[in-house]
């Protein structure tokens, strides 16, 4: 079993090299190949002096938002029904899906609505994913391609036969979700890394790696409520990629009480 010590000298003495992706073609390589160097199995790196860590990388590249974890609202098989009653019909239906595949997606924040209508509300017990129609930009351009405009997209969902206000607010009871945050992020390691290809081969650079302690659940709602913590929905109607809490990367520090940069 490593020691943190350890940790720190393995990362340090690779900093700056480019090593080869431990699997190829995976949208997780850089985090097998992670893995693969502190010799961990999955991504729980167990330490005698700070217990399990949670093990997360994220390329320089990507864009300004880390995928923190995967949580599925409430009532259960929420967002199927989502798709089913807001969603829209998918570009690829009738080429690589099904002719009546549907898709539904929403990046949504806490101190605004989206073109569509969604926000995330807080109350003291639950964190609501809302849909409310006033706040639909009817004018906006359908950025599926599937109406002319977003007020098409809300004339078309009011017609249908699973009506959004049986669906909608779909939650998550907060304390529950806040003890999630902290048994998934009390004790992260997350590594940044720079990426190239070689001959179709993908090779990573670790640039930078911080240790963030003692998660701080009470500033979950003050995130949100800053548009720097967003719940992303991406899910189509035979696959659903997973409701991902995602934060701002300069944000990500202030849900910890410790940092501490390895290199």
């Amino acid at each position: 079993m490593l020691t943190l010590q350890q940790v720190k000298e393995v990362l340090e003495s690779n900093k700056g090299k480019w090593l080869k992706g431990t699997h190829q073609g995976n949208d997780g390589n850089q985090g097998n190949t992670l893995e693969a160097l502190l010799g961990v199995a999955e991504n729980n790196l167990q330490l005698p002096d700070l217990g399990v860590i949670e093990l997360k990388s994220q390329k320089n590249e990507t864009g300004s938002f880390i995928t923190l974890f995967h949580k599925e609202p409430l009532p259960s098989a929420s967002v199927p029904k989502i798709i089913k009653s807001l969603g829209w019909k998918h570009q690829k239906a009738g080429t690589k899906y099904g002719y009546d595949e549907m898709r539904f997606s929403s990046t949504t924040y806490g101190h605004k609505y989206t073109n569509r209508g969604f926000r995330i509300e807080l109350t003291e017990d639950k964190i609501n994913f809302v849909y409310n129609p006033n706040f639909v930009k009817r004018d906006a351009k359908d950025l599926s391609k599937t109406y002319n405009n977003l007020g098409e997209w809300m004339d078309d969902v009011n017609k249908r036969t699973l009506h959004y206000q049986n669906v909608m607010p779909t939650y998550w009871i907060r304390a529950e979700f806040e003890k999630i945050c902290i048994a998934k992020l009390d004790n992260t390691l997350m590594c940044y890394c720079d990426t190239k290809q070689v001959d179709g081969e993908h090779y990573y650079k670790f640039t930078d790696a911080i240790i963030y302690s003692k998660f701080k659940s009470e500033n979950l709602e003050k995130l949100f409520l800053k548009g720097a913590i967003v719940m992303d929905f991406d899910a189509r109607t035979n696959h659903n990629h997973g409701v991902k809490l995602r934060v701002k990367k300069n944000n990500l520090s202030d849900l910890f009480e410790i940092t501490e940069k390895v290199f």
